[in-house]
């Protein structure tokens, strides 16, 4: 099933992007999968839409290399992989940026933008890209750190143009982030260091105890930059969601409340985990 529905979806991208269909189009040859392939087309559709920059050739040969080796780094984790699966918006989002990159400027432009924006569903794209191809533990959070901080930049964006709506989209994008985050701090706990030298303190450690010395000080380090990290996060970002609480539109607050509250709660129980 998941191969029929991938070699759909790659004759629905051609369609839409290459013949020009449209996604209804798309939609009408396979109605049963109308409710997942809509997002992916549309995700795809808002990318090709926005790519109207094109940059130098220098920049198209780089970007072109740059994605291929992703992918192929990608690919050679996937086969080592015990699942052996890729999901499937990785795939579409993996494909849209690669579009991006190779034909225009679009997504460097995309970073800065907003809700609001025809460039945000880009933004987003490259944002799961990042994530599924970030490979260790310590990345992903930091990554889910900093997206977080991002969601409170746009909340407060959206909080000063008054849209109740798309407040309590990013809201509950916002709590994803702090969720992921907690899930991969609880991952990188280390319950105790492994006891190297206990049973022979005379003799010289083995080359395979210093390894295991030296990985265990690496994730030490690694623990105490993302604890520093999340300790500056878990004050700045609730705060600066209460000093715009009194300006949100009414429909909105109940969210915007739910989001400082998960802040809190989420990085304490992060914090928690590393300790």
């Amino acid at each position: 099933m998941g191969k029929e529905f991938d070699n759909i979806l790659n004759e629905c991208l051609e369609r839409l992007l290459v013949r020009g269909e449209t996604i209804e189009q798309c939609l009408q040859r396979y109605p049963e999968q109308e409710e997942e392939l809509r997002s992916l087309l549309q995700t795809a559709l808002a990318a090709k839409e926005a790519s109207a920059i094109q940059p130098r050739a220098e920049f198209k040969a780089r970007a072109r290399y740059q994605f291929r080796a992703a992918l192929q780094e990608a690919a050679s984790r996937r086969s080592r992989s015990v699942l052996g699966w890729f999901p499937r918006w990785a795939t579409v989002v993996a494909i849209v940026l690669g579009l991006l990159l190779i034909g225009s400027g679009t997504v460097a432009a995309a970073s800065y933008s907003m809700p609001d924006s025809i460039l945000y569903p880009v933004k987003l794209a490259t944002e799961n890209v990042q994530l599924a191809l970030t490979r260790s533990d310590l990345g992903k959070a930091e990554l889910n750190a900093n997206l977080a901080d991002r969601r409170v930049a746009e909340i407060i964006y959206l909080v000063n143009k008054g849209d109740a709506k798309r407040i309590e989209v990013v809201t509950q994008r916002f709590d994803r982030c702090l969720a992921a985050l907690t899930e991969l701090a609880s991952t990188m706990k280390i319950e105790e260091a492994p006891k190297i030298m206990a049973s022979a303190p005379a003799l010289a450690p083995s080359e395979e105890a210093k390894g295991d010395s030296k990985d265990v000080t690496q994730r030490m380090k690694e623990q105490a930059r993302l604890r520093a990290t999340m300790a500056r996060y878990a004050v700045n970002q609730p705060a600066a969601l209460r000093a715009v609480l009194d300006k949100a539109p009414e429909s909105a607050k109940p969210a915007l409340r739910q989001a400082i509250r998960e802040s809190i709660a989420k990085y304490k129980e992060a914090l928690d985990a590393l300790e």
